[in-house]
């Protein structure tokens, strides 16, 4: 009965398969920030800069095995035999990883990457093991020996037919089965720090969607709407004149998530560019009066703080009456509506 030994050679594939979970999660929680930033393109850039996260880790991940399983025939990587019959050399060196290190934190952070200028290239070495076989030839790396001797030991036992040659590279090529400590690798974990720092601080982002006006209760802006156009009684017709309802959407506290498609602003513009000076004069001498505001005034927060209800009745050479609702739920809109068309109606358009 033939025994197998587990040998461990790093953490790195397990990792980057966390890398993967985390990137997922990020890019499902993005891809909701796009449903509630419909205009803004940044969570569509960050939705994409996940899944390609998603798809280098795991690409990673499937190339790099956590442990070598060393059996009778051979040693299995990756679900990969290497036949012991089939080696042909063996060989053996130290490759420092200095170049990994300076190619991630010059990027990142210019003091750590000076420091780690300064130190001796030596400092940072992993040991190799390179097999070569007929079909092409793998290559191991590990920060600490005990798994490198372990290897090696299971190859001399099996081959002692080979003798290892000392002194390599690790630029020839071959199939890394451990992650490659090179200015490629450094570059590309730079670029997955500061995937992480954009990621994480907009994702925390989202968890803020309040808006700079608070969304006032519906019953009391249907009331203040309500009460208000009782105030608005014996307008003669105004025919000419256009009721236009525009809904905007509510500016959110955080700039960066842009105006909420949720909590939106709805007004009634009473327009009558056709309309002589006289009779536009007359009727928003009419409409100050009915809504408490002073002949001078042009704009009249008339049910503060239960709503946002507002008259505004600006100085225009024709005539320009504005009532908006202030910042209420987006599924009200059709029920504010009813009340504005009401309004409009008492003030003589549409009739």
């Amino acid at each position: 009965m033939s025994q197998t030994t587990r040998i461990r050679l790093s953490n790195a594939a397990l990792r980057v398969w966390g890398v993967a979970g985390v990137a997922a999660v990020l890019a499902l929680w993005h891809g909701w920030g796009i449903l509630i930033t419909p205009e803004r393109s940044f969570f569509w850039f960050m939705t994409a800069a996940d899944v390609l996260v998603v798809v280098v880790a795991v690409w990673l991940g499937k190339q790099w095995p956590r442990y070598a399983d060393v059996e009778e025939g051979g040693i299995v990587l990756l679900r990969q035999r290497i036949r012991f019959e089939a080696v042909t050399g063996i060989r053996l060196g130290d490759v420092s990883a200095k170049p990994f290190w300076l190619a991630f934190w010059l990027p990142t952070s210019l003091v750590v990457g000076l420091v780690v200028a300064v130190m001796p290239a030596g400092s940072f070495d992993r040991e190799v093991l390179e097999i070569d076989t007929e079909n092409g030839r793998a290559r191991l790396r590990w920060r600490e020996s005990t798994g490198h001797d372990q290897v090696v030991r299971a190859l001399r036992t099996a081959r002692p037919d080979l003798e290892p040659r000392y002194g390599l590279t690790g630029d020839s090529r071959a199939r890394d089965f451990s992650p490659r400590m090179g200015v490629g690798g450094g570059l590309l974990a730079a670029g997955l720090a500061l995937w992480v720092l954009v990621a994480g601080w907009s994702g925390i982002q989202l968890t803020d969607q309040s808006t700079v006006q608070k969304e006032n209760s519906t019953a009391a802006t249907v009331e203040a709407l309500r009460t208000l156009t009782k105030k608005m009684t014996g307008y003669e017709a105004l025919p000419g004149v256009r009721a236009e309802y525009v809904t905007w959407r509510c500016d959110r506290n955080n700039y960066l998530l842009g105006p909420s498609p949720d909590v939106v602003d709805l007004h009634l513009k009473i327009v009558g560019s056709g309309v002589s000076e006289q009779v536009a004069d007359g009727v928003e001498s009419r409409v100050r009066r009915n809504a408490g505001m002073g002949e001078g005034d042009y704009l009249k927060m008339v049910d503060l703080p239960r709503s946002g209800v507002a008259v505004d009745v600006p100085l225009v050479e024709s005539l320009y009456v504005e009532v908006f609702t202030g910042c209420v739920g987006v599924g009200d809109v059709e029920e504010l509506r009813g009340e504005l068309e009401g309004m409009a109606r008492a003030l003589g358009v549409g009739r």
